[in-house]
């Protein structure tokens, strides 16, 4: 690739001091330049012509950024600034959430333990409840087999 970008270029800088010696002369000689010679002279305008072409849109560009540049920048600060005080208000609107949150985490949490201890008491109930039920079915059996003998 670099090897025949060498080329390319000693080429052209060849056509080139060909082309410029012949025209300094002041008959030009076009008998000394090939069809290449043409077409890379044309492509070498082409490209001239769009750079050209590109110069004068930046430079129109240009004049209009800077004739626009004192409302342009006003604006954009102000516009900055709204935004920058709405972010503000939601973040303070997102940390008065924050805190509801947590404190609605430490009421569930005392929920959360009150059941705990109801579901203790309740067990213990049943345990007293099951304990009392087996007792009495013992002695309703013990009375039986007592009445049968």
């Amino acid at each position: 690739m670099k090897k025949s970008l060498s080329i390319l270029i000693m080429s052209l800088v060849m056509s080139t001091s060909v082309w410029s010696l012949t025209l300094s002369t002041d008959t030009c000689d076009y008998s000394a330049f090939t069809d290449s010679d043409y077409s890379i002279m044309q492509s070498n305008l082409d490209q001239s012509a769009s750079l050209l072409t590109s110069s004068q849109n930046l430079l129109t560009i240009s004049t209009l950024l800077i004739s626009d540049a004192s409302t342009a920048n006003a604006d954009y600060i102000n516009a900055m600034l709204r935004l920058s005080d709405d972010i503000g208000e939601m973040a303070d609107r997102i940390g008065e959430m924050a805190d509801r949150i947590v404190a609605t985490e430490v009421l569930i949490g005392d929920m959360a333990d009150r059941i705990l201890e109801t579901q203790q008491l309740q067990s213990a109930n049943l345990a007293l409840t099951e304990a009392n039920l087996l007792k009495a079915q013992e002695n309703f059996n013990a009375l039986l087999i007592e009445l049968a003998n």
